[in-house]
């Protein structure tokens, strides 16, 4: 045999596996010019979009969604994106403590849609799965995926006020109604999501949490009004009431915080008291409330007054 009939042998007998081939084709031009093909896509080279603003599937929906997957297979293939240098923590595989693999040849993807299927195929025990490759930027994947996500039924009103900064951030939405025609929603209720911005930390962290129990509605009034803002502990304990079950619908939220408002400035307060006396031939009055004290007298040397009170404030509180 001919060293050049040798050297033919050896790289026939080097064939890369088909789904590698697979690959290559559908991210090339080529790729582009002909309809998607279905790839079987092995999972360990899925990453989570840093775009998805939905919240994670429950156990149950899971384990439902696995049930199905694995008595009907999977009907839909999952859409997908080549790209590089993905952060790791959003590796598919990390979302249930398993260590990834080697991925394709070098190659990764991210999700854009099917993120529920991945998380139950995990389940499942596959290690492939069927998807379609699409060549996108950042913002046609943020919106390609909130396009998806919109239709959603368990979609919260969070969720979808967390898209609508997604898109903005990435450019993908730059006016209301480019955000109204993508999420599926009026611009009116845009401005409304809005509101969920305007939450101090301490509230958004316990919607971030619960986030099927706060809608739009009662967010947008509690924003909106500043005699509810200006008590945010309150606020905080009708949200962990509404969760906890404490109080048991929306509705009750306001009115529960501002009949404690109520209650807080109708408590009974020290009475006022008067002391008169006079000093140096001047008129001196001083006047005490619960929380306030004030002295009317003319010629007061206010540097030492304020050392005098600095000295003996000790003495002074109860």
């Amino acid at each position: 045999m001919s060293s050049k009939d040798k050297s033919l042998e050896s790289g026939m007998g080097r064939r890369r596996p088909a789904s590698v081939v697979q690959a290559e084709v559908a991210e090339s031009i080529i790729g582009e010019m002909v309809p998607p093909t279905t790839l079987e896509v092995p999972l360990d080279v899925l990453y989570r979009s840093p775009f998805q603003c939905r919240a994670p599937a429950s156990e149950e929906d899971l384990n439902s969604l696995a049930e199905s997957m694995q008595a009907e297979s999977l009907i839909s293939p999952i859409v997908i994106r080549p790209v590089t240098n993905p952060n790791p923590d959003l590796h598919c595989k990390s979302s249930i403590g398993a260590a990834p693999l080697a991925q394709l040849e070098g190659r990764c993807y991210e999700l854009i849609t099917g993120h529920h299927r991945v998380q139950a195929s995990l389940l499942l025990g596959w290690t492939v799965i069927p998807a379609v490759i699409k060549h996108l930027t950042d913002a046609q994947a943020a919106r390609a995926l909130a396009a998806d996500n919109g239709v959603k039924t368990d979609l919260t009103d969070y969720d979808r006020y967390l898209t609508i900064q997604v898109l903005e951030q990435t450019g993908a939405c730059k006016t209301g109604r480019e955000l109204a025609a993508t999420l599926g929603v009026s611009t009116a209720q845009i401005s409304n999501l809005r509101a969920f911005g305007k939450l101090p930390a301490n509230l958004i962290a316990i919607v971030d949490q619960s986030r099927e129990a706060f809608g739009y509605r009662m967010i947008y009034e509690i924003a909106n009004d500043e005699t509810l803002l200006r008590h945010p502990a309150l606020l905080q304990e009708a949200f962990a009431s509404l969760v906890s079950g404490k109080v048991k619908q929306q509705n009750q939220v306001i009115p529960w915080v501002r009949q404690q408002i109520a209650k807080t400035s109708l408590a009974p307060r020290a009475p006022r008291r008067s002391y008169d006396f006079s000093a140096k031939g001047q008129d001196i009055k001083i006047t005490v409330t619960d929380n306030k004290a004030t002295i009317d007298a003319s010629g007061l040397d206010c540097d030492k007054l304020a050392a005098l009170i600095e000295a003996n404030i000790g003495k002074l509180l109860r």
